[in-house]
């Protein structure tokens, strides 16, 4: 057992370093990448005026953006390439300039094809500003071989 938990986290490390590589919304919106272990990951950023809405509060997309992130480390972190299903959100508190907000996403189920995962988001208070619930399929390549998905229309 011991052995299998190196080697996921060993995967674990990889994916994050992949997806530190090559997801650029990670830089565009500064976010920081911290913990990552097999079904688990955390991810902060501080909000800027970049990310305000019209209302003056943190736009839902930046935050919505930070989680997806948390969730695309988390559901990848076993090793195999694994996409998004599914996103649901509800926003609990606004967010202003200034605070800096963190995401954790945790693995409530993984099966063959499908993984379930929660993401909570909270404030520098650790008090929650949006919840999210999310599903991905779970795909037979790695995250280092996976193909460019983007030509693909239709599922075909």
């Amino acid at each position: 057992m011991q052995k299998k938990n190196a080697l996921s986290q060993e995967y674990a490390v990889k994916v994050r370093a992949i997806i530190a590589k090559h997801d650029r919304l990670i830089a565009l919106f500064n976010m920081e990448i911290g913990e990552v272990r097999p079904g688990r990951a955390v991810v902060y950023m501080s909000v800027g005026e970049q990310h305000i809405n019209s209302a003056k509060v943190c736009h839902g997309g930046t935050i919505f953006s930070l989680a997806d992130v948390a969730f695309a480390l988390a559901c990848n972190s076993h090793g195999a390439l694994a996409l998004a299903v599914d996103m649901s959100i509800s926003f609990l508190r606004p967010v202003s300039v200034g605070e800096r907000i963190t995401a954790t996403c945790v693995e409530k189920h993984r099966g063959r094809k499908l993984g379930s995962y929660h993401i909570e988001v909270t404030n520098g208070s650790e008090q929650v500003v949006a919840l999210l619930k999310a599903t991905a399929f779970v795909t037979d390549q790695t995250l280092e071989e996976s193909t460019d998905f983007s030509s693909r229309q239709n599922g075909g």
